[in-house]
């Protein structure tokens, strides 16, 4: 079954704004987050349901090596995903979950 992604805009500034902080320590080190993070999406892709729903029919995929992990939504054929997060970070400072 082939699922379709949609990254909220939220997901969009989340990565650019933990990508700025790996980029201030080593950029060797940004670069691995964005290849954790792009292997991530693509497992979650594939495999959608093998990831346990958290909260309010909201799944967390955790990178491997980062403390980030990517928040998403299953509907139908449809993979929303709302927010990507440290794992310190608290999600209710969404002001939406989708």
């Amino acid at each position: 079954m082939g699922y379709n992604v949609l990254a909220s805009s939220q997901s969009e500034g989340d990565v650019e704004r933990i990508l700025k902080y790996y980029l201030k320590i080593n950029h060797r080190l940004a670069k691995e987050f964005l290849n954790e993070l792009r292997a991530t999406r693509k497992y979650i892709q594939k495999h959608p349901k093998k990831i346990q729903v958290r909260y309010s029919d909201i799944r967390i995929a955790f990178l491997k090596r980062f403390p980030v992990g990517i928040h998403f939504k299953l509907v139908g054929n449809t993979i929303y995903i709302l927010s990507i997060l440290g794992t310190s970070e608290d999600p209710k400072k969404w002001d939406d979950l989708g």
